[in-house]
């Protein structure tokens, strides 16, 4: 990033302050010094009704606006893939694929449950069809459902947090990618790494209010897996969503840090008193900052 796109990030964050919610967390050994944003904007669960596209608009203004460098989206890119037919989901990932054509970053894709295309019996697809499941997905942003990358001397790790299981899924990472990131982890010994999942490794949304026990917000059934081996690294942060709540729960020196949502609460309001909105990540300096910044997007009446 030049010193112009920095200094605009770093005085858009200042502005953020007052509108959205920002820590400061020390970061391990070995931070680059060399400072950059990124957006993660996460759940969009995008339909044409209720103002969603307008809703998504407000959010790709705000990335557009950030000076991030690049913009991850944690997935449920759409509504609902699950139950849909297949004409439904081809329209709502079609929405979606055009509304971000507008978004003048380049976007990394996490896997969401609601982005794999008709998996529930209801929805009428054959397992046959070249869209189901994930495929769908990979083909429209073609990218495997669990990769690393590198930028500017921080590793992230993306992982695919939905475990198929017949015609139903569960919040798993399964034994083949727990083994990879295992390998991702070990060949980059030292290095800054953020990683990131859809359905949360570590929350307290059980905590907050009455339904937000909900099984649907369960965090990965193996976390107790996943998480020893991101405390034997140098893992600066664990950026998820799924519950459309903004969080942030710190445990043995990693944060772990829930995105809010695009949408809120599906867009109708907020979701256990959280916003729609977009987190913005600072790396560098020997911290790792966010900021959760709304939108400003007004549900319409449901």
């Amino acid at each position: 990033m030049d010193r112009r796109s920095f200094l605009k990030g770093a005085g858009f964050a200042a502005a953020a302050w007052a509108t959205g919610h920002s820590e400061a967390y020390e970061a391990g050994p070995r931070t680059p010094s060399n400072s950059f944003t990124f957006a993660f904007f996460t759940d969009i669960h995008l339909e044409p009704e209720l103002e969603a596209p307008k809703g998504m608009r407000m959010a790709v203004d705000l990335m557009n606006r950030s000076g991030a460098d690049f913009a991850i989206c944690g997935g449920d890119h759409i509504f609902n893939g699950l139950d849909a037919n297949r004409d439904r989901v081809l329209e709502q990932y079609n929405l979606y694929t055009s509304l971000e054509k507008e978004l003048r970053l380049p976007v990394r894709h996490v896997l969401g449950n609601h982005d794999v295309a008709g998996l529930h019996a209801a929805s009428g697809m054959s397992e046959s069809d070249p869209v189901y499941g994930k495929a769908l997905f990979e083909k429209t942003f073609n990218t495997p459902t669990h990769y690393a990358f590198k930028h500017k001397g921080v590793q992230f790790i993306v992982l695919d947090s939905i475990f198929i299981d017949g015609r139903n899924w569960r919040p798993q990472i399964d034994a083949a990618q727990v083994a990879w990131l295992k390998k991702t982890l070990e060949t980059a010994p030292g290095m800054p790494t953020i990683v990131i999942t859809h359905v949360p490794l570590a929350t307290s949304m059980a905590s907050y209010a009455p339904g937000s026990n909900s099984p649907s917000y369960a965090p990965v059934a193996n976390s107790d897996e996943v998480i020893p081996l991101l405390q034997q690294h140098n893992v600066l942060a664990v950026l998820q969503g799924h519950t459309h709540i903004e969080e942030g729960v710190r445990h043995c020196g990693i944060q772990y840090i829930t995105g809010g949502a695009v949408c809120g609460r599906w867009w109708q309001g907020m979701q256990y008193g959280n916003r729609e909105g977009v987190t913005f990540v600072t790396v560098g300096g020997g911290k790792l900052t966010t900021n959760y910044v709304p939108t400003g997007f007004i549900a319409v009446e449901s």
